[in-house]
């Protein structure tokens, strides 16, 4: 009986809807980057999100990439400024998506752009701001804890865009009500306290995701000692370390100061292990190895130390 069912069946009608040509890109790293630039080639408007004052992603922290040890900023750095100047790319940073609503061809999003508390259209990227702010020792984000910024920061010195925003959680002002300095010393008057958070609605008709990822955090792994012991560092500390406009301006040093004579790189950390993630990572394998040359070469004479379980090295050559 099912299947002579089948025989009646009528082929279901195809309904047509109007799409709406425009698309929304959620995340500024290398994906959301070339995602936006290729869409945006074919003339269609591409609104570019990044909840981060600027765009670059974790790419823009690493020093070199695998399997060509190629410079990771040098990739990178004339597609963000392609990004910065397209005239289809809409940039949307120190925002964040709050709603999606519609269907397919057809979506209403809400964006949450950030208080700067410096106005973009006058911000000229002069940096004497920064150079006057009180608030020095702030752990900056881009360097994962190794530097330090002020209240008052442009991320790194190839931001997109290149202007200033202040940390509300950090300056003397919104704590205190007192300070200012910045405000004092800015030649364009481009500081302003009274900025508000302003929900944007736009309408597009694809989203794509390029929301990148978050390092795993080793700390509950005791044995590897972690935040426990000195000179354990992650791959990210390593990268901004290593890298010649990193806060210690490239030189792999110990706690104290000094250059190691051997180096332990560990593989597999958090991954193929039940208690965290049962399943290769599928990088460290590579990311390892690529360390090793980079240690290396800037430390010709120490012993470097591969502790894997399988090497797993993955992508051609």
């Amino acid at each position: 009986a099912a299947v002579s069912r089948v025989y009646y069946h009528e082929p279901l009608e195809a309904k047509e809807v109007p799409i709406n040509p425009n698309t929304l890109v959620v995340g500024g790293g290398i994906a959301g980057i070339q995602a936006a630039l290729e869409v945006a080639d074919s003339e269609h408007k591409v609104y570019l999100v990044e909840r981060s004052p600027s765009i670059g992603g974790h790419m823009m922290q690493l020093d070199k990439t695998f399997p060509t040890l190629d410079c990771s900023a040098c990739i990178l750095t004339p597609k963000m400024s392609l990004v910065g100047s397209h005239p289809y790319i809409e940039l949307m940073t120190y925002s964040e998506v709050v709603e999606v609503s519609g269907y397919v061809g057809n979506f209403k999003v809400k964006i949450k752009k950030k208080a700067r508390y410096v106005d973009e259209s006058k911000c000229t990227g002069c940096g004497i701001c920064m150079t006057k702010c009180p608030s020095k020792k702030i752990p900056s984000e881009f360097d994962v804890g190794l530097g330090n910024r002020t209240a008052i920061y442009i991320p790194f010195p190839q931001a997109v865009p290149n202007k200033a925003v202040i940390d509300r959680e950090h300056c003397i002002y919104f704590k205190t009500g007192k300070c200012r300095a910045c405000e004092k010393f800015c030649e364009v008057k481009a500081i302003d306290f009274e900025q508000t958070d302003q929900i944007v609605e736009i309408e597009v008709g694809s989203i794509i995701l390029t929301t990148g990822f978050s390092l795993f955090d080793p700390t509950p792994i005791y044995q590897y000692g972690y935040g426990r012991l000195d000179n354990v560092i992650t791959s990210l500390e390593f990268e901004r370390m290593v890298n010649s406009a990193g806060p210690t301006d490239g030189e792999i040093v110990l706690k104290d100061g000094s250059h190691p004579e051997s180096v332990g790189i560990i593989h597999c950390v958090g991954s193929r292990d039940e208690k965290y993630h049962e399943y290769c990572s599928r990088v460290c394998c590579m990311y390892s190895m690529k360390f090793a040359h980079l240690i290396k070469e800037h430390l010709p004479e120490s012993d470097v130390y591969e502790f894997y379980i399988d090497i797993r090295s993955f992508g051609k050559g």
